[in-house]
């Protein structure tokens, strides 16, 4: 699993002012590291996404998910931004602590599926959510994130 989210893919100082920003952040990001070809497309597919229901969820969480075309290989990001931003929660709470689940269309519906369950649970456990809030050491975070994955799978 330790393929779906790095050091790369794990960013603890984002600076984005909306829920726009953060996307296109990510798609930008997924361009940079050869996750998409086309970051446009990919930022749109995100917004598709987003119009269908809301991918935030509460205490400043969310999970953005594209599962198209344009993204070549499955990938988790995390990100922290620095400070919370609009997004709309089930708490109506700001967001600040965003994954985002990356999906090929054509890989098996189960993985996303699973990706999204399996992050869902950890984010019902106060010390995962603890840890993701007060962590500043990207390799162990990024450890821990996808050790918590593992056990919810």
């Amino acid at each position: 699993m330790n393929e779906l989210l790095n050091e790369q893919t794990t960013f603890l100082d984002v600076d984005e002012k909306d829920k726009d920003g953060i996307l296109k952040f990510i798609s930008h990001k997924a361009k940079l590291l050869d996750i998409t070809d086309d970051e446009d497309a990919l930022y749109h597919d995100f917004l598709e996404r987003e119009k269908e229901f809301s991918t935030g969820l509460q205490d400043g969480f969310a999970i953005p998910h594209a599962r198209t075309d344009n993204v070549k290989k499955v990938t988790v990001m995390f990100l922290r931004n620095k400070d919370g931003i609009d997004w709309q929660t089930l708490d109506d709470e700001p967001v600040k602590y965003i994954f985002a689940l990356l999906v090929p269309k054509q890989s098996a519906g189960d993985v996303h599926l699973k990706m999204i369950s399996s992050l869902a649970t950890a984010l019902l456990e106060d010390e995962f959510k603890d840890t993701i809030i007060s962590s500043n050491d990207k390799a162990e975070l990024t450890r821990y994130i996808l050790k918590m994955m593992e056990e919810e799978n």
